[in-house]
């Protein structure tokens, strides 16, 4: 049951993963993926810290 997740995963990814080592230089993608991050952190520490 774990193995066939983890599998599925691993199928779902291998295509991001194929098309990131394509585009590695684009420092487009990599300040997009930075300000994403920030984001989602922002975000998760928000919601973190409520009153």
């Amino acid at each position: 049951m774990i193995l066939d997740i983890i599998e599925t995963i691993n199928e779902w990814i291998e295509p991001f993963r194929a098309w990131l080592e394509e585009n590695h230089s684009n420092p487009f993608l990599w300040a997009g993926l930075v300000l994403l991050g920030l984001l989602i952190f922002t975000i998760t520490y928000n919601a973190l810290h409520r009153d």
